[in-house]
């Protein structure tokens, strides 16, 4: 099913219980195998990628018009080359700990995504040279060349932002 097919099917439910006066209900949705793992940064199956849009947000997201959009993120800008991206972080974001989504969350997440065993996310972001926290809400990732497809990648599992807590405590588990 399209994303658009996806989301019109979501917004019809939301429709119907408008209108017939139903209200919160268990939504039971059927997959035909289970995630791989539930790890963003190892998860490599179609099914999995399903299951995280789900659980986890992202830095962007693709609206109904399929084009980028802030999730985790409010805003962000290019350097005038093109090698550097600064991204402004939404406020008062927890993770399920209780630890505060931060720019040093965004930093931890995607130097695991490159550099942790095993990582699928690593090609993903291989021209991303480092990442700098600029302050608690902003994070700027310099690149090693410009890499127009960086913010549809963001808006995958390589823009999943794990609570450095729990992944650290964790590893690969």
């Amino acid at each position: 099913m399209t994303c658009r097919l996806r989301r019109f099917a979501w917004f019809l439910a939301l429709a119907l219980c408008a209108v017939t006066g139903v209200h919160a209900q268990t939504l039971r949705v059927g997959l035909a195998e289970d995630p791989d793992v539930l790890d963003p940064t190892l998860a490599r199956t179609f099914v999995g990628r399903i299951v995280f849009a789900a659980m986890c947000d992202k830095l962007f997201d693709i609206d109904d018009k399929l084009e980028i959009v802030p999730q985790l993120a409010t805003s962000y800008a290019w350097s005038a080359d093109n090698k550097a991206l600064t991204i402004k972080l939404r406020a008062g974001v927890k993770f399920h700990d209780g630890e505060t989504m931060d720019a040093a969350a965004v930093k931890y997440s995607i130097e695991r995504h490159k550099t942790m065993p095993g990582s699928n996310r690593r090609g993903e972001l291989a021209p991303v040279a480092s990442v700098d926290v600029v302050d608690p809400l902003t994070v700027r990732l310099n690149l090693s060349a410009p890499f127009a497809p960086l913010l549809a990648q963001l808006a995958d599992r390589a823009g999943m932002i794990v609570a450095p807590k729990v992944a650290q405590a964790e590893g690969d588990k």
